[in-house]
């Protein structure tokens, strides 16, 4: 038989478990490890929040940039067909409050000290005809007491139709006056414009259709209920999409995208009349010659993260690069281009605490290029159909 020996200490020793510094020791260690997951996890979930956002304006922008683009291949249809047209000045027996005080495709509010551009797009809302039509004989006299104040002998009254808006016009740079056709025409060289208290009140348009030169004969453009879509930048940096409803004289509003901030556009102009653009400014035409001289716009529009940064993220002002070709005022040199500064600054204070994507575009204004476009303006061959 084997003795086995029992020390009653060793028995003690062995089955103690952990000591007090011991259990010290692995709480330290354990909240050390949590703090540094709890580290990386922020770190990993900001740069994913980081990256999702650039992701954001990077859409925002793209999608911001294409409903500008969409609407301005569309500008001028219908009212510059006949170069006679562009840059006459409107006037009308109502909606003087929002009708465009000129006849044109594109127009540019510029902004004060680099705040954003508005654009205000123009075009015929015909989906079927809007073409110019020449007036004849017998002449749209407003003070004949025949029948000559009520109707307007055409060459052809084709896309006309009751309730259009239509634009006389009397010459390049001659004021150009709106009034409505009354019925849908049971005359095909005829358009009736019967006196009502609104756009056809007794006596407007003023001005009689007679001829003054054999070179140029008055003509009319049909705008239908006019196509007027205004794009701006809101107070919450959303491009806002304005439309003007002409039936009712009311304008409504809706969002397109959110976080865009800035919204720049220039003129592209021919100056020298050799088919290629040459200047870009956001200078506004004064005559019909200069506005024969668009055949472009530049659109710019600065898309800003949603995900504010807890860090500076951007350090200097975004830069529109406009390139070295033609002549840009207000560009500064940046490197071998030229670039316009876009004013994130003025949007909010923390500006630096977001990041930023510049997205442009250049459109020629296709309906511009396709007009019938003359050296002499007023020339017969201008004068619609």
């Amino acid at each position: 038989m084997i003795a086995t020996s029992f020390h009653a200490g060793a028995s003690r020793r062995h089955s103690a478990g952990f000591t007090l510094v011991e259990l010290m020791v692995g709480a330290a260690v354990g909240l050390l490890a949590t703090l540094v997951i709890a580290l990386v996890m922020s770190k990993a979930e900001g740069f994913k929040r980081s990256a999702a956002s650039g992701t954001d304006a990077q859409v925002n922008g793209g999608m911001a940039i294409y409903a500008l683009q969409r609407q301005l291949k569309m500008a001028g249809y219908g009212l510059i067909t006949a170069s006679a047209a562009q840059g006459c000045t409107l006037s009308a027996k109502q909606g003087m409050g929002t009708l465009p005080t000129t006849l044109a495709p594109v127009l540019i509010t510029a902004g004060a000290n680099g705040a954003s551009d508005q654009i205000r797009v123009l075009g015929s809302s015909k989906t079927s005809y809007s073409l110019p039509t020449k007036v004849i004989a017998p002449y749209y006299d407003p003070h004949d007491t025949t029948g000559k104040a009520l109707r307007f002998a055409v060459a052809t009254a084709l896309g006309a139709n009751g309730g259009d808006l239509m634009a006389v016009i009397y010459g390049a740079d001659k004021p150009c006056q709106i009034f409505q056709v009354s019925a849908d025409p049971s005359i095909i060289r005829q358009i009736d414009r019967v006196d009502d208290g609104k756009w056809n009140q007794p006596g407007f348009p003023d001005t009689a259709t007679t001829p003054l030169s054999s070179s140029f004969t008055p003509f009319l453009v049909n705008l239908g209920a006019l196509s007027d879509v205004t794009y701006s930048i809101s107070a919450d940096f959303r491009l806002q999409q304005s439309t003007v409803d002409y039936t009712t004289l009311l304008t409504s509003s809706q969002d397109v995208q959110s976080n865009i901030v800035v919204l720049k556009a220039l003129y592209g102009k021919d100056t020298d009349m050799n088919a290629t653009v040459d200047t870009y400014d956001n200078v506004g035409p004064k005559n019909n010659a200069e506005w024969m001289q668009v055949k472009a716009l530049r659109v710019a529009v600065l898309a800003r993260s949603a995900q504010y940064e807890k860090d500076e993220v951007t350090t200097t002002l975004p830069q529109w690069d406009v390139g070295s070709v033609g002549t840009i005022p207000d560009a500064s040199t940046c490197g071998t281009s030229k670039c316009i500064t876009l004013h994130a600054d003025l949007v909010s204070s923390d500006w630096k605490h977001y990041r930023y994507k510049v997205f442009d575009t250049l459109v020629p204004l296709r309906n511009q290029v396709w007009s019938d476009f003359v050296t002499t303006p007023g020339a017969a061959t201008s004068s619609g159909q």
